[in-house]
């Protein structure tokens, strides 16, 4: 890939997102289907003298699957990782374990050359942290969080105690994560408090772009019943050959990126301003207690959020003032 513009945009993400300093050690984790984007990054770490070292895997099975231990010590080495992967590997230990020891991470899971050039790479990150730490405030002083929908979500769970974690596409120090495009701040509920429905739309990680809405029914945190057409029954496939924990109730986060795209690829779909996707599966790297060898992001479009009573979010507008 020699498109200038592909090469400026990675530039500013190593100058601008990650705070790349001379000769810092870099590695660029990716696999097979990714390896092009990853050269780019390759070649302008080169430029900051960093002797970057390229890991090149075969691609995952699903979002949150594990690397091997020599990936993982390679980025734990390393004061900067970059993951151009296809499947995102932020809820891992691996990941986990590299940020223990300090090192700086930025996720670029289902990259591809159209979110390197267009749509929500190209927002004011500026403005999106300030959107970000506003709801992260909410979420911080808020002991639940009710979301529901006119196609049919009502979602109640307890994240009190729970922390706030801003996605904002800065990575903020030794130890911390950010993803690219990003724009969203997320929370894990505490386990075993949600309760009620959940109607995942548009897109989820693992299909793509969905046949037709999937409608999960919760009970206790866990994913009770699974209804829908042809990607319903491929999720219900992907959990029940996944772990006992695949079914936890994960994640919910807010969207904040205002020039996200909804284009079936959860990467960016679920930056869209004014947007909540609901996880499910693994929540340690949230701060929560279950570990899974999944970790799917789901979209809820057009939501209504309230934390304890306070509407932030009115049918997919946010409502922070």
């Amino acid at each position: 890939m020699n498109d200038p513009k592909l090469y400026e945009v990675v530039n500013r993400l190593m100058s601008e997102s990650m705070h790349l300093q001379n000769g810092e050690s870099v590695c660029v984790v990716t696999d097979t289907e990714r390896l092009p984007l990853a050269n780019v990054f390759r070649d302008v770490a080169n430029e900051y003298n960093s002797d970057p070292i390229l890991v090149v895997m075969a691609p995952r099975q699903q979002h949150g699957s594990e690397v091997s231990n020599i990936i993982s010590a390679a980025m734990m080495k390393s004061d900067v990782v970059f993951q151009v992967v296809t499947h995102a590997m932020t809820h891992t230990d691996a990941t986990r374990d590299a940020m223990q020891a300090g090192s700086r991470i930025l996720v670029l899971r289902g990259i591809t050359k159209d979110l390197m050039l267009y749509g929500a790479i190209n927002a004011n990150y500026k403005d999106i942290a300030i959107t970000c730490q506003k709801v992260a405030e909410f979420m911080g002083q808020a002991k639940q969080a009710h979301v529901s929908t006119d196609a049919g979500t009502d979602l109640v769970m307890s994240i009190d105690n729970r922390t706030p974690h801003i996605l904002d596409g800065i990575v903020k120090g030794p130890g911390t994560f950010a993803a690219m495009p990003d724009g969203e701040t997320a929370i894990s509920p505490a386990e075993e408090t949600t309760e009620g429905n959940l109607v995942i739309e548009h897109s989820m990680d693992g299909l793509g772009l969905l046949d037709e809405p999937i409608h999960l029914t919760v009970v206790k945190g866990r994913v009770a019943s699974i209804e829908g057409g042809q990607s319903a029954q491929m999720l219900k496939q992907m959990i029940d050959r996944s772990d006992k924990d695949a079914n936890n109730i994960a994640e919910f986060a807010i969207g904040t990126n205002p020039k996200a795209r909804l284009i079936g690829n959860l990467a960016e779909d679920k930056k869209l301003e004014g947007s909540v996707h609901i996880a499910i599966g693994d929540n340690h790297v949230l701060g929560g207690n279950v570990t899974s060898n999944i970790h799917l992001d789901g979209m809820v479009l057009n939501p209504t959020v309230e934390l304890d009573g306070k509407c932030i979010i009115s049918n997919g507008k946010l409502q922070l003032e």
